[in-house]
């Protein structure tokens, strides 16, 4: 009798341990399936981008870039093959719908002169900054509701890349300097050979929009039509401003524009803002000047990496409260008002050829 009942009790509870064991395996491999979908699928380009970049990253004494993490988008490469790559914060699942026209978009491109280091490390600071804030139901509606983020972190890969990073690009072009401004022609070549007396640093290239990643940055901002643009370099230790000052009809409101500027400046320890010049060939000429895009130049004090993480502090709030900033045009009498005062106390920006 004792030995049925031992029999009993044994098979009951090899069969509680193999159902229990069925459930916790189930458990795991579902909590599996969520990590595995939460992990973006590289491709291989970007997969060996991602492993060069961490090289990089460890050679400036940086923590990973948690590359791999970011869901790229990739269609070109720069002139030695790498991805030129961004990725979005945001819905864009209607990015051919009228309904996207709504949308507040923010591009902002870090990377274009290789050799100005800290602007890369402050885009991945904004990636990750952003990562945890579009998670965060609360603050992504309370701050970035119909906000969308586009982060192009490294525009000029081939010049970071090096063992000793360059500003111009593999094929020597400084690639602020290369875009198709109406001014190119007749000012880009003359002024780099006789103000800048052929500089290689500031090689404006043979005829404009030559370089892939000169492409790749219009491209970006022909595919989302940005309502502002916010590039980073150094070491200027500035804020500048291009773009326009009164009412854009249908698009962006200049005052606004530059209560931006100001509120950008006042956010980071009243940071200098200077007016600085047009060149031939730049991204604020091409952006600001001729398609009226507020463009955004940040210039951070220097390139030493050693001070990435203190730049990203000073200017986080800036960035923060950047992307949550509408730019859209007003209507009624008031926004005319705001507008006339702002382009009464804004300078004309001069235009550098000589």
């Amino acid at each position: 009798m004792k030995l049925i009942r031992f029999k009993i009790i044994y098979h009951l509870v090899l069969s509680l341990s193999v159902i229990y064991f069925i459930a916790v395996g189930s458990k795991e491999t579902s909590a599996n399936e969520l990590d595995a979908k939460a992990i973006p699928v590289l491709s291989s380009a970007m997969a060996s981008y991602c492993k060069k970049l961490d090289l990089q990253f460890k050679k400036f004494g940086w923590d990973k870039s948690e590359c791999q993490s970011y869901d790229w988008i990739h269609v070109r490469n720069s002139v030695q093959g790498d991805p030129l790559a961004w990725t979005v914060f945001g819905d864009i699942s209607d990015e051919e719908k009228p309904s996207f026209k709504q949308k507040d978009v923010s591009i902002i491109m870090c990377g274009v002169h290789g050799d100005e280091i800290t602007p890369i490390k402050f885009c991945f600071d904004i990636m990750e900054y952003l990562k945890v804030t579009y998670a965060d139901p609360e603050v992504a509606k309370r701050d970035f509701a119909n906000k969308i983020v586009i982060v192009a972190p490294i525009v000029n890969p081939d010049a970071f890349f090096k063992v000793h990073p360059t500003r111009v690009n593999a094929h020597g072009v400084d690639v602020n300097r290369n875009f198709p401004t109406k001014d190119w022609a007749r000012d880009a070549r003359k002024l780099w050979m006789t103000k800048f007396k052929k500089d290689k640093r500031r090689n404006p290239g043979i005829s404009a929009n030559s370089e892939p990643e000169v492409v790749f940055q219009m491209n970006l901002i022909k595919r989302y039509g940005p309502d502002k643009i916010i590039s980073v370099h150094s070491p200027l230790t500035m804020l500048d401003y291009d773009g326009p000052n009164t009412i854009v009809d249908g698009f962006v409101d200049g005052a606004k524009a530059h209560e931006l500027l100001i509120q950008m400046s006042k956010d980071a320890s009243d940071y200098k803002i200077e007016n600085y010049p047009f060149f031939p060939g730049s991204l604020g000429n091409w952006a600001g000047k001729e398609r009226d895009i507020p463009t955004y130049t940040l210039e951070l004090p220097t390139s030493d990496p050693s001070r990435s993480a203190q730049y990203w502090k000073l200017f986080k709030s800036a960035i923060h409260n950047a992307i949550a900033h509408d730019l859209k045009e007003k209507s009624g009498a008031a926004a005319k008002v705001e507008s006339d005062k702002s382009a009464d106390a804004s300078n004309t920006k001069k235009v550098l050829i000589d």
